[in-house]
């Protein structure tokens, strides 16, 4: 008798086939998890409809809008008119997020249906989305407009009829720019999809927290993301986009810009840095409009105007009365002086976005605004990089004295730089600022230097509130100052985080204007601060801002005013120091006539004063007092704010209440220049989808353990 024993070689069949399985699994998981992140940026809120002519699927509601300027001095009066149309046989309701310039002062709404005019009112967020809501149900036009961000809104169109066009038309006030001898004024017409940080709420926690700022539910906002811990409001934030279209394609969202500038003053130059455009003379008024009619709305505007040399007023008053009360707008520009003569060492810390949504032309943007930010070094300088993404990464331990060998791996640091992962830009400012960070030179050099944060991004991110609060405790002594990434950067997180730095910020739309802003940036934070401003007005004032921050070189004291019912007159004073030499300057109060030779003045320091009040620390003053001031003045003035909207409702029916209506989102178009993102949720933000075949390969898992652990067979005999 002899006996046949099974091997270890034997056991192979089971461990192959084992191991191929799990390859295929491994694959499985790849290609479900990309579908999983492919329907979050393509999204299934989008309405399509299937045209029987070309078999191919189209928006439901497509959208163009028109823009019209009327720039008089330093403020501009702005007209947005958003054409809606109905391209299907069925009754739509579109949804519709877009930005506006985070100064934006709304505070007019009207809609157009055929020959009929809506005016729109302002009211109470939750009173507004009840009766538009209402309205809605009972098969009445209506449109809705709230803000999500101070530079993000959302139009709601309601009851539009097959094939019918609907305009929705919205007019603000906006405060132009001024800084190193040129005004500037910049008109946003798409976003940056905004990171979403947190652990994501379940269901019903979701709709408790949306319910504290947005009295929607989150299913009626159709945005890819889902609430988080961080972001209770992200649904609201993240409106589907467009692809790219084609060089040769239409564009998918058109929009026209028609501008009327008069300056005010003679100008040596104008231009829109972004679009082609017609221009035409008459005297000292221009007029602009797009070269080819329409464009994509995948880029911003920007409009700048440089007077001629010695044109530009070094103090100006603008005044405006409405309802017997008075306002004013008081612009003061401090001499300018060369660069500091005592040239103090600095402490050099760039803190730059690596992120997915800096894929593409925004990426080799921030590269090259690093490499000129080290060639500006000086001797006697240290400096660090800060990178981030999903995780953070500094090239030294500790900011490095400027030399060659520490140039030169910085240098090879920032040609490695890719995007991609997500956007935690809180770990990184806290690296970049805190007293303990590593970023930060040796304790006993501090002292001796200027600290100066350099932070380059293109601020997409949707818990904004969360990094201005950890910027305003962890400064310290460092300045911060930002420079906006890209085609489409987040405007009002670039400006508030360089607020709450103490520094300014400046914008990078193409990579040829690289040398041009960075230059800009370094000369005025090499030049000596105007510091200790104070305003003496003649009378009893309410300013905004209260207080009067340090100004850059080339930066005007720009002060908005309420007189109350008397008209002022006499002698503004303003003081401060220059270089440390005392500075005083008088500004002459015009008489104020009843008419407005100034239009937008009252509704430009309403904007300012909600602005301040949503900056105040949450320790100085509680959220309901916040929320009660807020509304005083937004009601008083009419305008669109975190806590009002504007509401139109047209009185006659025109859905029978039985015939259904179709609800969906009307798209973006992705920024120009920017790559695709393969995720804009942290790793712990999955899909429904990625979490369901992440259960059912866990279970597959369990089963292929379970089999490898059964016992082999028992040797056998054979005869």
């Amino acid at each position: 008798m002899s006996f046949v024993f099974r091997t270890a070689g034997a056991r192979r069949p089971r461990t192959g086939l084992v191991a191929r399985l799990f390859i295929v699994l491994f694959c499985c998981a790849s290609a479900g998890f990309a579908a999983a992140q492919a329907e979050v940026e393509e999204g299934g809120g989008a309405m399509r409809w299937r045209d029987p002519s070309s078999g191919t699927y189209a928006p439901a509601l497509t959208q163009s809008s028109r823009v019209e300027l009327g720039i008089a001095g330093m403020l501009a009066r702005v007209r947005l008119e958003q054409t809606f149309h109905n391209q299907t046989d069925q009754w739509q309701e579109g949804v519709y997020s877009f930005p506006l310039p985070p100064d934006a002062a709304v505070r007019h709404l009207e809609m157009r249906a055929g020959e009929r005019v809506i005016i729109g009112e302002v009211r109470e967020r939750e009173e507004a989305a009840n009766v538009y809501r209402e309205a809605r149900a009972a098969g009445k036009k209506a449109a809705l407009v709230e803000q999500q961000r101070p530079n993000l809104f959302t139009t709601r169109i309601a009851n539009v009829a097959p094939g019918e066009q609907v305009s929705v038309r919205l007019e603000y006030v906006q405060q132009a720019q001024y800084a190193g001898g040129e005004f500037s004024l910049r008109v946003p017409t798409t976003l940056t999809p905004r990171y979403i940080p947190g652990v994501p709420l379940a269901e019903i926690a979701a709709e408790e927290e949306l319910a504290e700022t947005v009295p929607l539910s989150v299913d009626e906002y159709f945005g890819w993301a889902r609430a988080t811990t961080e972001v209770p409001d992200a649904a609201a934030i993240t409106p589907l986009q467009y692809r790219q279209p084609g060089s040769d394609s239409a564009p998918l969202n058109p929009v026209s810009f028609d501008v009327d500038l008069d300056a005010g003053m003679p100008l040596a130059r104008v231009e829109a840095l972004y679009h082609r455009m017609n221009l035409s003379r008459d005297g000292e008024r221009y007029h602009l409009v797009l070269a080819d009619g329409v464009a994509e709305m995948d880029r911003d505007f920007e409009l700048r105007w440089r007077p001629v040399t010695g044109a530009t007023p070094r103090a100006a008053l603008f005044t405006e009365a409405v309802d017997g009360e008075y306002y004013g707008l008081l612009m003061v520009l401090p001499p300018a002086l060369a660069a500091d003569q005592q040239v103090l060492p600095r402490e050099m810390i760039f803190v730059v976005d690596t992120s997915g949504s800096m894929g593409g032309e925004p990426i080799r943007q921030a590269q090259a605004s690093l490499q000129y930010g080290l060639a500006q070094l000086r001797p006697g300088d240290s400096f660090n990089i800060i990178a981030f993404e999903s995780t953070t990464r500094a090239l030294f331990n500790r900011a490095q004295p400027v030399s060659e060998t520490s140039t030169a791996r910085a240098r090879a640091f920032v040609q490695r730089l890719q995007a991609g992962g997500g956007t935690e830009m809180l770990p990184a400012l806290q690296r970049a600022l805190s007293p303990q960070g590593v970023a930060r030179a040796e304790p006993e050099e501090r002292g001796q230097r200027l600290r100066q944060v350099v932070f380059i991004t293109d601020g997409a991110v949707g818990n904004e509130q969360a990094l201005f609060a950890a910027i305003q405790r962890e400064l310290g002594d460092s300045r911060l100052f930002t420079v906006g990434i890209g085609s489409a950067p987040n405007q009002w997180f670039m400006q508030r985080a360089a607020d709450a730095g103490r520094g300014f910020s400046v914008q990078v739309g193409r990579i040829e204007e690289v040398g041009e802003r960075m230059a800009s940036l370094f000369e005025r934070i090499s030049a000596p601060l105007a510091r200790e401003l104070r305003v003496q007005w003649p009378v009893a004032v309410e300013a905004w801002p209260a207080r009067v921050p340090d100004l850059y070189r080339g930066e005007p004291l720009v002060q908005a005013v309420h007189f109350g019912s008397t008209p002022p007159a006499g002698e503004i004073e303003v003081h401060g120091r220059l270089a440390g030499q005392a500075w005083r300057q008088s500004v002459s109060v015009p008489a104020l006539p009843g008419a407005q030779p100034h239009s937008g003045v009252a509704s430009v320091w309403a904007r300012r004063k909600i602005a301040n009040l949503m900056a105040q620390p949450g320790d100085t003053t509680s959220a309901q007092e916040t929320r009660a001031a807020v509304l005083e003045v937004a009601l008083a003035h009419q305008l669109l704010s975190p806590y009002t909207s504007f509401v139109a409702v047209e009185q006659q029916l025109s859905r029978d209440p039985q015939v259904p209506l179709r609800a969906g989102a009307v798209p973006n178009t992705r920024p120009q220049g920017q790559s695709a993102q393969p995720y804009a949720y942290p790793n712990t933000a999955t899909s429904a989808r990625a979490k369901v075949l992440l259960a059912s390969l866990l279970l597959l898992l369990g089963l292929l353990v379970h089999v490898m652990r059964q016992p082999e067979p028992l040797p056998h005999a054979a005869a």
